[in-house]
């Protein structure tokens, strides 16, 4: 059974481990997502976010960072290794688009998987 909390464990903290991720990761996109990833070679799959200001004010940036934590939360176990992943968001994004998240983030997710179809959790609807 999948687990679907965020853990302190499941979230990418410190400084140094950004710097890691986008100076050895993978670069994928899946408009309005932008995702660097880095395989990791023990432990669960950690994610960053890096949101710029030129997607809004504050309140934007929350609905952003809200919304990419569900899709992670909910998708991260579809993941078929663990991974650092670093998510921002295409700057010229409306906010409206915050709820299409979730399906950017899961077809980043099939491309890093190597296309293959993904798992979707039970309460994730159609």
């Amino acid at each position: 059974m999948a687990r679907f909390s965020f853990p302190k464990q499941a979230r990418i903290r410190y400084e140094r481990d950004f710097r890691r991720v986008y100076r050895r990761g993978r670069r994928l996109e899946a408009y309005p997502l932008r995702l660097c990833a880095l395989q990791r070679e023990e432990g669960g799959n950690r994610l960053g976010m890096a949101i710029s200001r030129k997607v809004g004010g504050s309140v934007v940036r929350a609905r952003w960072r809200r919304a990419i934590r569900e899709a992670f939360r909910l998708n991260r176990h579809v993941l078929r290794a663990p991974y650092d992943l670093v998510v921002s968001v295409a700057w010229e994004a409306r906010p409206e688009e915050a709820s299409c998240v979730q399906e950017a983030f899961l077809r980043l997710v099939d491309q890093l998987n190597g296309s293959g179809p993904s798992r979707r959790p039970a309460d994730a609807g159609p």
